[in-house]
């Protein structure tokens, strides 16, 4: 079989025990003995982390699969995990899927890609092994299909995991039961039930490599689609108002004396999970706010007013270090059961516009164009909300004569085009230093490029770009709104 490594853990998830295969696979580990397991994670890969950070958050007992970056004396490594719980303490298996086509990599992200499907689908979807027991389906199949007793009582969702399909179907269903006994490849009807109209697709999966055949299920309520549109309109209305809310909460920043800021913001759907703030703290040092809670749309919006509010209470903290532990202790005491968790970073500009003193916690590096160059700083430090008592990097640099500092949210540099190809940290450096040199707006000229980039392809996540820069830099007016 593939070599795997052996962690075991603790019940507060700190690893205590790592086998000889580990060492053997990844490298001398010896460090991470006493560490969480989410140290484990590569501080390049903030999704990972967040991932990880989510699935143990809302730990259920369930076994955690994951394909991640891990970083094991300073080498960064594509693993998956698998994480089980034995008794009161926890074990997680790690295999290496370094290398284009391993195996085991590729299988570990389509789960994932599945998985996430299956969570997020308007439709009802059930998957039949060949002798039609029911091996996964999603919540809505069950919220859809009602199931009952014959005695008329509702069953629980567990209750359907391990049983044949058709035991379960009432007679309103026995079209659908003949058709799976028929065997079609494919198939498509309508059941009437309870004053509903369901429309059952059927697709038969043959499964060469296991010489086996599973069935797929698609249901969807048509009687729902009226009251849909008319749901629609209503939630769109409630959107616009929601936009207009929280454009008006992220107001444009106020020009600090010396200095010129201008904000890009393009949310995924009119409200977002971004989050920017300035401001002149005592003493005139200027301080620099990005956030990006996971998720998008609404959900993300209204973290997002959370965020806003804990940090609001934390920013004037001495440093920009120590205002990311504030918040996330905020954030982790007051909103535990709400699992908000986001990236961000704080730059501090001191009065004479030299010192840049900045701090991260999973999120982008800041971007400085100096000499005609942009020049990435350094980034690390934990996702905030996970857990508490977290600790997050600081670093000091000092320019005499910068053109602009940005920061970003990942959108950017994630967004994919028809290929699957990334825009790329390459081609947003490229986007800024062509906008310096020719005295344009930074956030503009980074959309037009990321446009030209991505042709018809849609976005996948919200887009905010805070560029600043000192009052004697020209700039032309910026096309883009805020």
């Amino acid at each position: 079989g593939l070599p795997l490594g052996r962690l075991d853990l603790d019940a507060e998830m700190r690893i205590v025990e790592i086998d000889d295969a580990f060492h053997h696979v990844f490298g001398d580990a010896t460090s991470l003995r006493g560490q969480p397991l989410d140290m484990l994670v590569s501080e390049r890969d903030s999704r990972g982390a967040v991932a990880l950070a989510g699935r143990l958050n809302r730990y259920h007992g369930e076994v955690i699969d994951l394909a991640l970056t891990i970083r094991v004396n300073a080498v960064d490594q594509f693993a998956r995990l698998r994480l089980v719980k034995v008794d009161d303490r926890f074990v997680v298996y790690v295999e290496s899927a370094e290398g284009a086509g391993h195996a085991s990599r590729d299988l570990a992200v389509l789960r994932q890609r599945w998985d996430g499907v299956m969570r997020r689908s308007d439709e009802g979807i059930v998957l039949l092994d060949s002798e039609g027991t029911i091996l996964q389906h999603n919540v809505r199949f069950f919220e859809l299909m009602r199931f009952r007793t014959a005695h008329g009582v509702t069953l629980t969702e567990d209750a359907l995991n391990g049983r044949q399909l058709t035991s379960l179907l009432s007679r309103p269903f026995a079209a659908l039961r003949d058709r799976l006994a028929a065997g079609e490849d494919e198939f498509a009807i309508e059941i009437v039930i309870e004053n509903r109209t369901l429309e059952v697709e059927g697709r038969m999966l043959r499964l060469a490599a296991q010489r086996g055949v599973e069935t797929l299920l698609l249901v969807r309520d048509l009687s729902e689609r009226q009251q849909i549109a008319a749901r629609d309109a209503v939630i769109q209305a409630d959107l616009e108002q929601a936009a207009l809310f929280q454009r008006s909460v992220l107001a444009r920043a106020s020009n600090p004396s010396g200095l010129g800021i201008d904000v890009t913001y393009r949310p995924l759907q009119g409200v977002g999970g971004d989050l920017y703030d300035v401001a002149v703290l005592d003493g005139g040092t200027v301080r620099l706010f990005i956030a990006d809670a996971t998720g998008h749309g609404m959900t993300a919006a209204l973290s997002t007013m959370l965020i806003k509010t804990e940090y609001d209470m934390v920013k004037a903290t001495a440093t920009p270090g120590a205002t990311l532990m504030a918040l996330n202790e905020r954030i982790f005491r007051n909103h535990t059961k709400l699992a908000v968790m986001f990236t961000a970073a704080i730059v501090d500009i001191a009065p004479d516009h030299r010192t840049l003193t900045y701090s991260c916690g999973a999120h982008p590096a800041p971007l400085v164009v100096h000499a005609d160059r942009v020049i990435e700083f350094e980034e690390g430090g934990p996702p905030l909300g996970a857990r508490g008592g977290l600790k997050f990097p600081e670093w000091t640099s000092t320019f005499d004569h910068w053109q602009g500092l940005v920061l970003v949210t990942d959108g950017f540099a994630e967004a994919r085009n028809s290929r699957g190809e990334m825009f790329g940290d390459a081609r947003l450096h490229a986007a800024i230093a062509d906008a310096d040199a020719r005295g344009r707006p930074i956030g503009t000229t980074v959309l037009s490029s990321l446009d030209t980039y991505l042709q018809t392809q849609p976005l996948t996540d919200d887009l905010t770009l805070l560029e600043v820069h000192p009052r004697g830099i020209r700039r032309l007016t910026a096309e883009a709104t805020q």
